[in-house]
């Protein structure tokens, strides 16, 4: 426990700096909005700005992880390092999920001190608690699914630099594993039984969208009161999908990858 402990502390020291320059960019676009927002006499514009920055940390949360990947590359310190990939990649996933969790309630906080400041001016009629929940929810989960395919492909592109013969063109398998395996996925998900199986059971109802409309005096957003069924069973097999990628990202990195 000591040794994993050992190793957040130091994806933490490594990647601090990433961390709070996304601070100080959110707050100075919640200044800007603001700013603006006082200029046109719009105060939910910056709502709107907040909305985005919310949107975007899905790929925020990737992003941290790419960049603690590339520093591990520059040094190669775990060419050498006495832990096993699992050890090593896991805490790059913790850290990176702390940060996207604390930034997103960074945004939730500056939307209620907006909705506070400017009530009569709110995108929502009531404090939405539910909905903010689902978002960050959301938005994290994506997150966590683009972080976990780019660790895979960094360690798989990174594998085959033990291969001289084909080490300069390594981006070609790279596409071409994306190619074989979305193909892979649509030739199943076209097959009648399986389709019927992933998007016709395990459902459970939601909105079916979010609405949003901005007028010459006023600004509304919530979510559709029409439900849809969600199916589930699409999610669980990216799970167990998300799964079995990291575990072969463990097992490359335990081969000693090569940067």
């Amino acid at each position: 426990m000591n040794a994993f402990t050992g190793l957040l502390w130091k994806d933490f020291k490594t990647s601090k700096v990433w961390f709070f320059g996304w601070l100080a960019i959110i707050f100075l676009i919640y200044i800007i909005g603001l700013v603006i927002g006082n200029f046109v006499k719009e105060p939910t514009i910056v709502q709107i700005f907040l909305i985005m920055i919310g949107v975007f940390h899905f790929a925020f949360l990737p992003g941290i992880v790419c960049s603690m990947l590339r520093l591990e590359g520059k040094t190669q310190l775990w060419l050498h390092s006495p832990y096993n990939g699992f050890m090593l990649l896991l805490p790059k996933l913790i850290i990176a999920f702390i940060y996207s969790t604390l930034s997103l309630l960074l945004v939730d906080g500056l939307g209620i001190i907006s909705m506070l400041m400017y009530p009569e001016a709110s995108l929502f009629s009531y404090w939405p608690i539910k909905e903010g929940i689902f978002f960050n929810l959301g938005v994290t989960v994506v997150g966590l699914y683009i972080s976990g395919w780019t660790i895979f492909l960094w360690t798989f592109y990174h594998s085959l630099s033990k291969y001289p013969s084909i080490k300069s063109i390594r981006w070609i398998f790279v596409a071409g594993f994306i190619i074989v395996y979305q193909s892979i996925v649509a030739f199943l998900t076209s097959i009648k039984w399986v389709e019927r199986l992933l998007f016709d059971t395990f459902t459970v109802e939601v909105s079916s969208g979010v609405f949003f409309s901005v007028g010459s005096n006023e600004a509304k957003a919530g979510f559709d009161p029409e439900m849809i069924p969600l199916p589930l069973l699409p999610f669980v097999f990216e799970g167990i999908v998300m799964i079995v990628v990291f575990i072969i990202s463990c097992w490359l990195l335990d081969r000693k990858v090569e940067v």
